[in-house]
């Protein structure tokens, strides 16, 4: 039964669908570092998007709030920096200074050491120094899993589809029916140019595990690359009414990737009023955010050329 709360959980975090993730959690007592690392990041995402449909009446143990504290201090950077006006330099500047004094606090942190570590693999994703993340060893956990997960994620960024598939073969060896694995599948078959097999990958991933507004994301980029521009623009506003209206509580992130998407496809499909919309929704969601940053910056270069 533990386990299987730890599961959900899980399924739920990394489909993107943080209001299951925070159900789970006000339904359920269960002790476990990593079910505690996922529901706090569900947590600080709620304080920080104040999502209308979510109330949590269930008060967060020690251990909770001692996590929480962790992520909230080392790994909301991560989101803080993309907040303030800086260059995309100095947002990867501001990451490798919190990877910094993570690394210095290892050696005195060894209760809380697997999820330190895991928060430093986080800030090497997006930064240069991925090395880091690739030399972290850690028990066959939950937490290795999602390691390994951050490593395929790094070789995949860094187009080493060799490794990448290695990597790929290590998840499937630790469970291959396992959300991790199936989106790993599906990211390599982006990456790898096979837009047509990543949109069969998504359709079991949903047929397995349900419906997200991060795997309707995943199919809008699909579509995209098979030029199927006013089907994946129809998707997109499906999307967009299921989050932005707060009826499913997600990352962030996938909001302001629906954003960024239907900004490009309304240019592609020369609808200017909505682009122009979906431009203000994103600035006012997070008007710093990386899409936004290179979108002015080639409009700039336009006008410039002009």
């Amino acid at each position: 039964m533990e386990q299987q709360i730890l599961l959900q959980a899980k399924i739920a975090f990394f489909l993107g669908n943080f209001n299951k993730v925070l159900e789970i959690w006000q339904q359920n007592d269960y002790d476990d570092d990593y079910y505690y690392f996922l529901v706090s990041r569900a947590l600080i995402a709620a304080r920080e998007l104040k999502p209308k449909f979510i109330r949590l009446t269930k008060k967060p143990s020690s251990k909770l709030l001692e996590i929480t504290d962790i992520v909230s201090r080392f790994m909301c950077p991560l989101i803080e920096q993309q907040k303030s006006e800086t260059t995309i330099d100095e947002d990867r500047k501001q990451i490798e200074d919190v990877l910094k004094k993570l690394k210095d606090i290892i050696p005195n942190q060894n209760q809380n050491k697997k999820i330190i570590q895991i928060i430093c693999a986080y800030m090497s994703v997006n930064s240069c120094e991925a090395q880091y993340a690739l030399q972290l060893e850690m028990p066959k956990d939950a937490f290795q899993q999602e390691l390994l997960y951050l490593q395929f994620m790094i070789y995949l960024r860094g187009r080493r589809f060799d490794l990448a598939e290695s990597t790929l073969l290590d998840l499937r060896r630790f469970d291959d029916e396992d959300i991790l694995t199936y989106l790993a599948q599906i990211y390599l078959n982006l990456y790898n140019g096979q837009p047509e097999q990543a949109y069969k990958s998504i359709q079991e991933t949903k047929d397995r595990f349900g419906d997200s507004s991060k795997l309707m994301n995943l199919m809008i980029t699909c579509l995209i690359h098979q030029n199927k521009f006013e089907e994946a623009f129809e998707l997109g506003q499906k999307v967009k009414t299921l989050i932005i209206d707060n009826e499913q509580f997600s990352d962030r992130q996938e909001i302001e990737i629906c954003l960024s998407n239907l900004i490009i496809l309304s240019e592609l499909l020369n609808k200017q009023q909505q682009k122009e919309e979906y431009i203000q929704v994103l600035e006012q969601i997070n008007k710093s955010c990386h899409f936004l940053k290179r979108y002015q910056e080639k409009v700039k270069k336009i006008e410039q050329l002009s």
